[in-house]
């Protein structure tokens, strides 16, 4: 898989329903890793038109090599960024930190560092640049020897691409290895079964009663068992920290709760609605209730399976 392939399935990941919410509630760390989401996709474009800059004057070759060895670094540390926002450790390897002593000793610090307690220099050789390649000079201030390197940019490229495809495939990795512990750990509870297997009867009986004051009594009883379920199914997404991730169960859900509270005042007589608005609102709990217990079973059915 590309770069971007593998930047595409984290987003994925973190705009789910419950990896979004639990990341909303940490405002930097969500922006941090949209931001550096963005970085890699912006700095992937940049390395792939790198290879049209040829033939160009000295000016121009160091703001290519300047630009380039920043874009390298930039996107090193959005991926770093994007595993510490998730809690996942990442460690760059060697042949990353190579790259960052390069882009630090050409275009990040070259005037002066410290290296093994030395102060040290560094220089591009004006007449060596282009826009892929350059001659490094390193001077000391104690007795260690002047260096020469020659620096070859698209080298870099191809060992930047290689290791950070193996940071990011990691965290798709530990990000789907999460999400299928959680789902295995609830897969075996069916959220369909919190319904009521005799739904439909309850259902039935609820709008008899609406349209008969002498079966209030069975109409509350009836009723309440099915608040019962309901409040049963909401705590079980709670628990999964599914409830405010699922936009259509809560809209349903908010559907249904009016009507059940007026047709159970109804019931109690304490609402001075009609038979035929009774009748009315028994039905439309019943379609929402089956709504409701649809959606479970889709639920039931994420749970249930594997990753694509």
């Amino acid at each position: 898989m590309s770069i971007v392939g593998f930047e595409d399935k984290v987003r994925d990941f973190i705009n789910s329903g419950r990896t979004q919410r639990a990341l909303l509630k940490d405002a930097a760390s969500w922006n941090k890793i949209c931001s550096s989401l963005d970085l890699i996709g912006d700095t992937q474009l940049a390395i792939e038109a790198y290879p049209e800059f040829e033939g160009l004057a000295d000016g121009a070759s160091y703001l290519v090599v300047y630009g380039i060895l920043q874009t390298l670094l930039l996107q090193q540390d959005a991926a770093k960024n994007i595993g510490d926002s998730l809690d996942i450790k990442v460690n760059l390897p060697k042949a990353l930190n190579d790259i960052r002593v390069i882009r630090n000793n050409a275009a990040g610090h070259p005037g002066h560092q410290k290296e093994n307690g030395q102060s040290k220099s560094c220089f591009i050789t004006r007449m060596s640049i282009t826009p892929f390649s350059f001659q490094l000079m390193t001077v000391y201030s104690g007795e260690r020897k002047d260096e020469f390197r020659t620096i070859s940019i698209p080298p870099l490229l191809k060992v930047q691409e290689k290791y950070l495809n193996e940071i990011l495939e990691k965290v798709v990795y530990e990000m789907e290895k999460r999400e299928m512990e959680h789902r295995n750990m609830y897969k075996d509870n069916k959220l369909v079964d919190i319904f009521p297997k005799s739904s439909r009867y309850l259902l039935g009986k609820i709008a008899q009663a609406a349209g008969c004051k002498f079966d209030h009594e069975k109409g509350i009883m009836n009723l309440d068992t099915l608040s019962e379920s309901l409040y049963k199914f909401k705590s079980e997404l709670i628990s999964r920290g599914e409830w405010d991730g699922n936009d259509s169960v809560g809209y349903h859900y908010d559907l249904i709760e009016y009507p059940i509270s007026r047709l159970k005042s109804y019931f109690y007589g304490k609402d001075d609605i009609n038979e035929k608005d009774a009748y009315i609102f028994s039905c439309f709990i019943s379609e929402q209730f089956k709504t409701l217990k649809e959606l479970a079973v889709e639920i039931d059915e994420a749970y249930a399976s594997e990753l694509k």
